[in-house]
């Protein structure tokens, strides 16, 4: 019986040209399901717009969705990095509006496509699910991030997984509001998100006559 492969180590130059290959067989395969819409587009003809067939398409997804959400991979990979990188005495959600910025140069490195994917997305019930699962993911990792930063306490866990949430609610809502916009500047739409998130846990801590705080 032969062994299974082993997957290549990290960081390594296999590994690097496996990134390379698959998101330049998504960015092909991406073409047939903006001009079609999702659901009249089958793998075989995500394989043939990528040029490949349909058994190296399943070396390198597993869905049809997968093809989608993974091109914003990196968006949440910069976001962790460029959080990592303000200063630790920092309000978290400051510095994750400050870390928005490296999401921002990945959308409008190619405007018009990421509007397309992320109206996809969103129009897409099985897309947007899984999507969500994506978003999840970096929620899981800001959390890990964030709670770095904070006072040891039981407190902690929930402060910085609620700080995270919010924090992607924000994003997400920026990219959707941008998306269809048609030509809005997305560092403006980014600037608003997160003013009102601003505004709504401004609202959330404020207690009104007669109520108990």
């Amino acid at each position: 019986m032969k062994a299974k492969e082993s997957p290549p180590d990290p960081g390594s130059l296999q590994e690097r040209k496996q990134k390379l290959a698959r998101a330049n067989i998504a960015e092909l395969a991406a073409a047939p399901l903006i001009e079609r819409g999702f659901d009249d587009v089958t793998i075989d003809d995500l394989a043939k717009a990528a040029g490949i067939s349909k058994r190296t398409f399943f070396r390198y997804f597993s869905t049809k969705e997968e093809v989608v959400t993974s091109q914003f991979d990196e968006a949440g990979t910069a976001l962790l990095a460029a959080f990592r990188l303000r200063p630790r005495d920092e309000q978290p959600l400051l510095s994750l509006r400050f870390a928005m910025g490296s999401v921002i140069d990945r959308l409008i490195s190619d405007a018009e496509r990421s509007r397309a994917m992320i109206q996809l997305i969103h129009r897409t019930p099985s897309l947007r699910g899984r999507f969500l699962v994506t978003q999840d993911q970096w929620i899981g990792q800001l959390s890990s991030a964030i709670a770095e930063r904070l006072p040891k306490g039981p407190k902690a866990p929930m402060l910085a997984r609620l700080t995270a949430t919010v924090s992607m609610g924000a994003v997400d809502a920026a990219m959707m509001t941008w998306a269809e916009s048609g030509d809005r500047d997305i560092r403006a739409v980014a600037d608003e998100a997160f003013d009102a998130l601003a505004a709504v846990v401004s609202a959330a801590t404020r207690t009104g006559p007669g109520r108990k705080p």
